[in-house]
């Protein structure tokens, strides 16, 4: 993947200000290595967090992690950087992308100029998301009816056998024919409901197919 470029301008007075106050506040999360810690790029380290869109505040655990070592993260470096990672992360295509994961829109330092578009199109990633999770709920459901309808079959294949093979007394044989009937009516039931199921998943996928296309996707 491409980097963007970094801008040596300062980063903005007042999320410099926020920043170092989340610096002095440590965290109990460590969220980087010994190793990571030693050899930190800090423009890169920041420009990674503001790319996946997490907020100002995990330099927090950075440098919980790291002060175990003696080192203290270069703010200004790691500000930078995660102003060119927002660039990144706010772009439009990104917050589709983000919704259609299922994710929180974190667009609260997006620069203006994106926020709009990064939201906008957050919301019909989410939209979009919404129609995959009914369409793999349904064939989730699918899967468990047919799981349940070969146990069925199993379970009247030996109910034959035994009626075949054993000749049961008539109270045993009343018996295996009710459970003979009974898991023949639930088996045919899943079937038909099976048969809904289907046709409310091809549904869904056409209309998802039309949303997308719609959307640009």
């Amino acid at each position: 993947m491409r980097h963007l470029p970094f801008s040596d301008a300062p980063a903005p007075s007042w999320r410099r200000i926020a920043a170092y106050a989340s610096f002095m506040l440590l965290s109990s999360c460590a969220s980087l290595s010994p190793e990571q810690c030693k050899t930190a790029d800090w423009r890169q380290i920041g420009f990674g967090d503001g790319a996946s869109g997490v907020s100002a505040g995990r330099i927090n655990d950075h440098a919980k992690a790291c002060a175990e070592y003696g080192i203290r993260p270069h703010l200004d470096d790691y500000l930078r950087g995660r102003e060119q990672g927002l660039l990144r992360y706010c772009r439009p295509d990104n917050g589709f992308a983000v919704g259609r994961r299922g994710n929180e829109a974190n667009a609260g330092d997006c620069p203006e100029h994106l926020k709009y578009g990064f939201l906008d199109q957050h919301l019909r990633g989410t939209q979009v998301h919404a129609m995959e999770r009914d369409l793999s709920n349904r064939h989730a459901h699918i899967e468990r009816n047919q799981r349940q309808m070969r146990r069925n079959d199993e379970q009247i294949a030996k109910i034959r056998r035994e009626l075949d093979r054993d000749n049961p007394p008539a109270e045993r044989r009343a018996a295996l024919l009710n459970d003979y009937n009974r898991l023949l009516d639930q088996k045919n039931s899943l079937g038909r409901e099976n048969n809904y199921l289907y046709s409310e998943a091809n549904r869904l996928q056409h209309h998802l197919q039309i949303q997308l296309r719609d959307f640009g996707y």
